[in-house]
């Protein structure tokens, strides 16, 4: 090999590690979260030693924001392949299509996996600012895909929350993918698009009049926290920073109590959190079973509707948001992750009865299941285009869309 062979071939080995690195990285990220995620455990994936990774990332910064950056050009292309399709339902089904198929060559190892983007906000400066301007093109592009001089009502703030919504969907894939053989992903996308785009209710069934359950009773304010003050907490904290950043010391603080006081009320930081989960499971769990009366479609509408206005209003310490799962410790995570699958199965339940009963049209009842939780989780986030989250612009604006089509003006 010639000198100007070996220094021409440099770059080529660096850009080709560099890439090497960014993919390990995306898997570390999606199962241990952004707080879980140092130099150390890519280097371990990769058989490295860490001071090698900083040759080409300083700081676990740089390559959590450059993990995050390679997902963000990598949704580009999917949305331009999408943009190729006529009309915003064509273009919705081919995104899908494409982001399933992506993730089913990342499980047979032939793609890297898609970092997700649920906790991009707790990347700490100054790579966030660029990392938020690089995803709010790449969200403006999405929501574009939903405009069409055809459906006018399909509005700006519209086209906001339908693209928030999307990327929770597809996110939320990663969670129920994992349960199908590779060849199946095909008609998993089929399946999901077909329920995003032609909802739930079979055809005469509009939305029906609903009254929504009051869930988790508020919280009287002692002089010393209770039990359930200290689940608020713990709550917020790990939906703001993960299970790492949920540290005894920072939920002690949000009370303004002493470790003391933390330690009498809990046991460790770990049983507070599974607590946490657990609370959270017992608020879908009424959500889910509260409605007795009506249809299958008419259960359903009002458990989704219940659960997704506490998501967007509650005041007093919302369930734990999706990502959290990702950081709790490794034996944690089977009893919890079944539970959450009970959860599931109750919105299959649901949408089976509605088939049988005639209320909702034939739909794959698991797929099905699982857009509701995940809108349900998505709720949490709708702020920037609800302001105050009314439950009257909640309902209207987010979960009739969901439950009934994104392309169905009820």
């Amino acid at each position: 090999m010639t000198e100007s062979t070996l220094i021409e071939s440099r770059p080529a080995r660096y850009s080709a590690r560099r890439e090497e690195i960014i993919a390990a990285a995306a898997e570390v990220l999606n199962n241990q979260g952004s707080r879980g995620f140092t130099l150390a455990l890519v280097a371990q994936k990769l058989g490295l030693h860490p001071v090698s990774l900083t040759y080409y990332f300083k700081r676990r910064r740089d390559l959590l924001a450059a993990c995050l950056l390679a997902a963000i050009d990598r949704f580009h292309d999917l949305i331009a392949d999408a943009e190729q399709a006529e009309g915003p339902q064509a273009r919705l089904t081919r995104l899908i299509a494409g982001h399933i198929e992506a993730q089913r060559l990342a499980r047979l190892g032939e793609a890297p996996a898609l970092a997700e983007f649920s906790e991009i906000r707790m990347v700490p400066q100054p790579n966030l600012t660029q990392l938020m301007g690089a995803y709010r093109k790449m969200f403006d592009r999405l929501a574009d895909l939903f405009a069409t001089p055809a459906l006018p009502w399909l509005t700006v703030r519209r086209r906001g929350l339908y693209a928030r919504l999307l990327i929770e969907q597809l996110g939320w894939t990663a969670s129920w993918l994992e349960h199908y053989e590779p060849g199946d992903y095909g008609r998993a996308a089929e399946r999901l698009a077909d329920v995003l785009i032609g909802g739930l209710a079979r055809e005469g069934h509009g939305w029906p009049p609903l009254s929504a359950s009051e869930l988790a009773p508020p919280i009287i304010p002692t002089a010393e926290p209770s039990r359930e003050r200290f689940l608020i907490a713990a709550t917020e904290l790990i939906n703001e920073q993960g299970y790492h950043g949920a540290s005894v010391d920072k939920i002690s603080a949000r009370l303004n109590v002493t470790k003391g006081s933390f330690y009498y009320h809990n046991t460790d930081k770990d049983d507070l959190i599974l607590a946490c989960f657990e609370r959270t499971l017992d608020i879908l769990r009424e959500g889910q079973t509260r409605p007795r009366s009506g249809d299958g479609w008419t259960r359903l509408c009002a458990s989704a509707t219940s659960l997704a206005l506490y998501q967007a209003t509650a005041s007093q310490g919302r369930m734990l948001r999706s990502y959290a799962f990702a950081a709790l410790p490794p034996e944690l995570r089977q009893p919890i992750g079944a539970r959450f699958q009970q959860a599931t199965s109750r919105f299959a339940a649901m949408i089976s009865d509605g088939i049988d009963d005639g209320s909702i049209r034939p739909v794959d009842p698991p797929i099905a299941a699982q857009t509701v939780m995940a809108m349900v989780n998505s709720s949490a986030y709708l702020r920037p285009w609800l302001g105050e989250a009314s439950a009257e612009a909640v309902e209207q604006l987010y979960v009739r869309p969901s439950l009934m089509g994104l392309f169905t003006l009820d």
